[in-house]
């Protein structure tokens, strides 16, 4: 996974004022805000694992955040 594709996926959880993407997903995998912003930024690598736990947590949507 690029740092774009990683931004596509952050964009696509922004809520209703367009913001608020990378926090939903850091919460979701339990990381820190920071690692999310160092991965797009390209200062820290997205790894094969770090990949398939942002498909895993995008995927399965909780109840409370479908439509």
């Amino acid at each position: 996974m690029t740092p774009a594709e990683l931004r596509a996926i952050c964009d696509s959880l922004n809520g209703k004022y367009g913001k608020g993407g990378q926090t939903r997903l850091a919460e979701r995998l339990e990381w820190d805000d920071s690692t999310i912003r160092r991965k797009l930024a390209g200062k820290s690598r997205i790894t094969k694992v770090d990949e398939l736990a942002i498909k895993h947590v995008t995927e399965c949507q909780p109840a409370s955040e479908q439509p």
